[in-house]
């Protein structure tokens, strides 16, 4: 009993959290899409950017294969990218979709070489 008590109690906290600061998030939320989100549509497709601040990266575009003919179908194509901090790497992927589903073209893996690692290649 005391379980589910407590359990309204933080679900009545998370609601008026919520609704006390929307209106901080409303005036923040667009300065952050229009900074890292890009979506141009078009007769034929899509073209898509999203740069998140950690320095992940997605960029694709979308076109309409054979349109108006029974073999129409959207087809994917992109790439992205995502930085692993504890690695210090980064992986980037390419990719394809269409009606066969998802498929990983080309993954390239950049190690980079951290500040500690050149001095003592340095001598």
């Amino acid at each position: 009993m005391a379980s589910s008590k407590l359990l309204l109690v933080c679900a009545i906290l998370a609601i008026f959290s919520a609704s006390a600061s929307a209106g901080l998030l409303d005036a923040i939320f667009p300065t952050i899409m229009q900074e890292h989100y890009s979506f141009a549509p078009s007769k034929e497709g899509y073209r898509f950017n999203l740069e998140e601040p950690d320095g992940s990266k997605r960029e694709e575009v979308g076109m309409i294969m054979n349109p108006g003919t029974p073999e129409e179908e959207l087809v994917v194509m992109g790439t992205y990218s995502v930085y692993d901090d504890k690695t210090d790497t980064e992986t980037i992927t390419m990719y394809t979709a269409d009606k066969d589903g998802y498929k990983a073209r080309y993954m390239l893996k950049n190690r980079k070489l951290s500040p500690g690692s050149l001095k003592s290649l340095s001598g």
